[in-house]
Parts: C-alpha cells; sequence; structure tokens
C-alpha cells in the first residue's frame, strides 16, 4: 500500500515538472515584452558649478577719454529769412549754387513798393536838383554882395580922404558900408532850409522804402554755397522764418551734437584727435573751438533759445585739400579727459558694488575675502584703484 502511494506520488511530481517546462516555452506577454523593449533611461548628470573669472591687479597707465560722432561742417553758416510776410516773387539762385555777397537770392512781391520807391525817388531828385540850384545862385549872390561891399567902402574911403571931408556925406556913406554888409551876411547864412528840408524827408523815405524792400528780400550775406532753398514762387512765407541756408564752404571744421553729461567733461581748448569713417586710418588732429552755452562761449549772441547753436565745434589743424576731407563726412571724434601714469588698476568685472559700498573678494590661496575699494578714474576697460588692494592680488569676478 505504501509502495502504490509512492508510486502515485512521483507519477503527479513528473506531470507537475512537465507542466511547468511547458509554460517556459509559451510567448511572452504584452507588458513583458514592452518591459524588455523600454529604453534604458539616460542618467542625470550631476551639475557643474561655474568657476568665475579671476583678475589679477596690476599696475601701469590709464586713459580716461569721450568718443562721440561727428560731422564736417562748414565754420560760418547762416539761416536766411525773410523780415515780413508775403507772397514769393522770384527765386534767384538754386541749391549747391555759389553765390557771392550782397546778391539777392529771392524776393516777395513787392510791385508796390517799387512803385513807391520809384516816386520817392524822383521827389528826391527834384528837391536836390533846387537846393543844388539855390546853392550855386547863392554862391553868385555872395560874391556879388562881397563886391558891393568892397565899392561902398572905397567910397566911404575917398570920402575921408579929402582935406576937408563932408561929414555928412562921409556918415551916409558909412551907413552904404553898413548895409552892403548886412546882406553879405545874410547870403552867408546859406540858402532857405526849407529847401534842405526838403531833401532831407525826400532821402527818408528812399531810405524807409529800401528798407522795406529789403525787409522783402533775402541778401547773401557773404561769399558761399547755399545748401538748402526752400523756396518757390508764389509761395506764401511767414516773417523771420529760415527759408535758405549759406555757408562758407571753403571753411570747415567738426561740429558734433551731444549729452548734457557730456558736455559737462569738457572745456573749450581741449585737444582732439579725429578719425574719417570713410578712411579710419587717418587721424587729424584739432581743439574744442565752441561748447554751447551754458557749458561753453557758444549761442551767447542768439536772440532766442531756438536760435541758439546748439552743437560742439571742433577746429581742425590740417585742412580740407591736405586731408582730403569734405563737407558732410562723418567723423569719429576722441577727446582726453585725463591720463594717469605708475596706478593700480582692475577690469571693471572685479569691482562689486553693493547698497553704495564698492569692495573687491579677494582670492588668498582658498580664502576668500571682502576689502572695500577706493576708486578713481573709471573707463570701459580699467577701473582705477586708489586705496583697497595692492599690485599682484588677484581678485575674484562676479
Amino acid at each position: 500500500m505504501i509502495r502504490e502511494n509512492i508510486a502515485k506520488l512521483l507519477t503527479l511530481l513528473t506531470l507537475a515538472a512537465t507542466v511547468f517546462s511547458g509554460c517556459s516555452l509559451l510567448p511572452a506577454s504584452r507588458a513583458e515584452r514592452a518591459a524588455a523593449d523600454a529604453p534604458t533611461p539616460t542618467p542625470i548628470p550631476t551639475p557643474i558649478v561655474p568657476v568665475k573669472p579671476t583678475y589679477t591687479v596690476k599696475r601701469g597707465e590709464i586713459v580716461d577719454e569721450i568718443t562721440f560722432s561727428g560731422r564736417i561742417s562748414p565754420v560760418v553758416e547762416e539761416e536766411l529769412f525773410f523780415r515780413a510776410a508775403g507772397r514769393v516773387r522770384s527765386v534767384f539762385a538754386k541749391r549747391n549754387e555759389m553765390v557771392k555777397k550782397d546778391q539777392v537770392l529771392a524776393e516777395l512781391e513787392i510791385d508796390s513798393l517799387e512803385r513807391e520807391l520809384k516816386t520817392a525817388q524822383l521827389s528826391l531828385d527834384r528837391a536836390q536838383v533846387i537846393l543844388d540850384e539855390a546853392q550855386h545862385n547863392l554862391e553868385e549872390d555872395i560874391k556879388v554882395a562881397q563886391i558891393n561891399v568892397e565899392m561902398e567902402q572905397i567910397k566911404l574911403a575917398s570920402l575921408q580922404s579929402k582935406s576937408s571931408p563932408d561929414q555928412g556925406a562921409v556918415a551916409l556913406q558909412a551907413k552904404q558900408v553898413e548895409i552892403a554888409q548886412i546882406a553879405l551876411d545874410r547870403l552867408k547864412e546859406g540858402v532857405n532850409p526849407l529847401l534842405l528840408n526838403d531833401v532831407e524827408r525826400a532821402k527818408l523815405d528812399v531810405t524807409r522804402l529800401n528798407a522795406e524792400i529789403a525787409e522783402s528780400q533775402i541778401i547773401a550775406p557773404f561769399d558761399g554755397q547755399l545748401l538748402s532753398v526752400s523756396l518757390t514762387p508764389g509761395q506764401a512765407v511767414d516773417a523771420f522764418r529760415p527759408v535758405v541756408t549759406v555757408a562758407d564752404v571753403t571753411n570747415l571744421e567738426v561740429s558734433a551734437d551731444l549729452l548734457s553729461n557730456q558736455m559737462q567733461d569738457l572745456a573749450e581748448g581741449m585737444p582732439a584727435s579725429v578719425v574719417l569713417v570713410s578712411r579710419p586710418g587717418v587721424v587729424l588732429h584739432g581743439t574744442i573751438r565752441q561748447l554751447p552755452y551754458p557749458y561753453g562761449s557758444g549761442g551767447g549772441k542768439a536772440q532766442t533759445i531756438e536760435d541758439q547753436d546748439k552743437s560742439t565745434r571742433f577746429s581742425l589743424e590740417e585742412s580740407a585739400s591736405d586731408a582730403g576731407f569734405n563737407m558732410g563726412d562723418l567723423v569719429r571724434v576722441t577727446v582726453e579727459l585725463e591720463r594717469k601714469d605708475n596706478i593700480l588698476w582692475v577690469p571693471p568685472q572685479a569691482i562689486r558694488v553693493f547698497d553704495g559700498r564698492r569692495f573687491a573678494v579677494l582670492l588668498d590661496g582658498d580664502t576668500r575675502r571682502r576689502v572695500d575699494v577706493t576708486v578713481g578714474i573709471e573707463t570701459q576697460d580699467q577701473v582705477e584703484i586708489e586705496e583697497g588692494l595692492e599690485e599682484g592680488q588677484v581678485i575674484e569676478g562676479q
């Protein structure tokens, strides 16, 4: 009985082993296949701690300078305008034309003024002719009166020379001399003042009309070139509105429009170097000739703030013919504000600022410590160290 039971148990164990071995040969499930095909995850890299740059305190030269753009411009340039409102009758010159001093460039419709001027001129001529004739006649009358005085004096002397002169005749002749002298003295007082007044009145009329015509004309104040002409015949214009610009193109300099914080560091007479944008290898030399008000002498004579020249002007040592520049060329101007030698300096990145405090992080081996510093000149690439650091020390940057 026991043997039969053992035999049955062995049979069951054999059957179970066969079943399990068959299961291992069956295809894998979908979940198992997905797990097997999944990519291996990429490990997260360990973050790299950035290494801050370091700078060494150096000794050398530092130059504080300012650089800005400018343009070649005429030294003498003037905006012109009519001094009276009206309508343009004629324009006698065009943009870029060369003009001469006192040349009429444009005029308003002044036909009525011209007619009045012609009438006034005729009146002046007539009054002058009458005056000239009166003065000529006066000169002749004075000569005759002088002769009459001399004749009466001769008669008086003849009567007085007689051995027994008739005192009555002598007295009467003396009165004749006196009368002749009075006539001469009256003539010497000159022509009728009314004739002089007529001439002066006519001259004033002519002068007034010429002034009114001049206010209706634009006249070149000097020899030069017209940079702009904003006029056409028939155009209505206002008084004192600039419509023409003339310049002396034979005398050139550099002009630049600067900000107030730039001009406050400059002074008239400072040297400057000028580089032509079109010719970067050419360096010109000059000085600050004029700064605008209130930083310099420019604009002081202008009647209004709008009329003031707000540009900074630089005179050049080189002439246009020698240096090869022309009006309108763009330039880069550099002005040296201050220069120091044998000073300590570091790059601006080595200095830190917090709550108004300037300091540097000084590296001493593995030790880092903050050191307060006092700075002097600051440029784009250098900061002068007046106190706090020594040459050769290593500074951790930001």
